[in-house]
């Protein structure tokens, strides 16, 4: 089987095209042992990109525990950055199929010769799960939930008991609010640090601490801007580095980095 390897903002992903391999397995069992940092190639998660009769590609992400995730911002840019590289293209518009529906994305050169700049569309914000009453013990200045097809709680930092990012245990937080909630979420402690700016780090569901996540990202953009905090267009900065948001009325675009690492082959 032939796969790929990128990342966006380090957030990693194994990308295996149907275009190349024929029909795609999407198994779980495949992607927990593909996706093992010790035993396998080592990703966050194993991207299914099959033939569309709707889009260009059809977008199906595994996490690396293999739990099938509804959407990945980062993820969507690297499947993008396989779809063209496949045709043979450094640039262009790719439309996705994804389970909350299709998605347009625009892929520009950068100045690094592996990475494509990527702008996605990620569809509309809506409300997400109801907040569980562990967060109100938290301490944390606000807190909010929100969905780009896949849920989030968006935590902000500066409260009573969080004088800022680094103080927080995350793994320890993620990992006590995913559980409370029915099928788990993701997420996110963000700070606003300047105008239209905020400092995001993320606690991914099925997978754990991230260097970014995308649709966390965008969620975080949208919540933020309703405690106005924000505008219509923000940069979120993550351990992985940075990616913009832009805020419509009802829907959102994320514009970031994707990395192409290695093609591969498995037996």
């Amino acid at each position: 089987m032939h796969l790929s390897k990128h990342h966006g903002l380090g957030n990693d992903f194994l990308v295996v095209l149907e275009a190349t391999n024929g029909p795609l397995p999407n198994s779980p069992d495949l992607a927990r042992a593909l996706c093992d940092r010790h035993t396998g190639i080592g990703a966050d998660g194993l991207i299914w990109g099959g033939v569309s009769d709707r889009a260009d590609v059809a977008f199906r992400l595994h996490n690396a525990d293999g739990t099938e995730a509804e959407i990945s911002g980062n993820g969507l840019r690297c499947l993008v950055q396989a779809h063209l590289r496949a045709a043979g293209l450094h640039e262009g518009t790719v439309t996705v199929a994804t389970p909350g529906g299709v998605r347009q994305a625009v892929a520009t050169a950068a100045s690094d010769p592996l990475t494509l700049s990527v702008l996605a569309e990620m569809g509309p914000v809506s409300a997400g799960p109801t907040l569980p009453a562990v967060v109100g013990e938290m301490g944390f200045a606000q807190a909010a939930t929100g969905s780009v097809g896949n849920p989030h709680v968006v935590l902000l930092g500066a409260g009573s008991l969080v004088p800022d990012l680094t103080s927080i245990d995350l793994a320890k937080v993620g990992r006590r609010v995913e559980d409370a909630i029915p099928g788990g979420a993701n997420v996110h402690v963000v700070e606003s640090v300047g105008p239209d700016t905020l400092v995001m780090r993320s606690w991914e569901r099925g997978v754990g601490l991230t260097e970014a996540c995308g649709s966390g990202a965008t969620v975080a953009a949208w919540v933020a801007r309703t405690w106005g905090l924000v505008g219509d267009r923000v940069t979120i900065r993550m351990p992985g580095g940075e990616a913009v948001v832009e805020l419509g009325e009802t829907e959102a675009s994320l514009v970031g980095p994707a990395t192409f690492v290695a093609d591969l082959e498995t037996p």
